[in-house]
């Protein structure tokens, strides 16, 4: 550590109480396996534990554990060009955004504010922290001379 700055050259998970980030946990179990995949869990939290000391190695959970929800988005778009006269034309557009309307969770980081606090000690930890936008729709008219 230099200058005061919490600085984590081997990518471990071990820094300082001045950090927003913790340290990394020890995984004990596959944490997608008897995942409920709710918006409630997400993914099996007993499968992480808090290393036993503060100032022990960093924990042993891998990066990438946890099998995210997913992104399942579809758009459609349909035009209509007429010409009106020589030089002018009108076009009609519908446009869809996730036309499926399919829901998509957003896993989110849970807990990471200026205390620094322990994301395993966060109610949050676990849950889905929201959904990506639902079904828009959209029209437009371009008149073109």
């Amino acid at each position: 550590m230099t200058g005061g700055r919490a600085i984590d050259p081997a990518g471990l998970g071990v820094l300082d109480a001045n950090s927003f980030a913790g340290r990394r946990p020890n995984e004990i179990s596959n944490p997608n396996v008897g995942a409920l995949h709710s918006f409630a869990q997400w993914f099996n939290t007993a499968a992480f534990v808090n290393p036993p000391n503060a100032a022990g190695p960093p924990g042993g959970a891998r990066r990438g554990a946890i099998r995210g929800p997913g992104l399942q988005r579809w758009d459609i778009s349909l035009f209509k060009n007429t010409k009106i006269r020589e030089h002018t034309s009108l076009q009609f557009r519908a446009e869809a955004f996730n036309i499926f309307n399919h829901t998509n969770f957003q896993l989110g980081v849970p807990n990471v504010g200026p205390t620094g606090s322990n994301r395993l000690n966060s109610p949050q930890f676990g849950k889905a922290g929201g959904t990506f936008s639902p079904r828009n729709l959209q029209f437009g008219l371009k008149l073109s001379f």
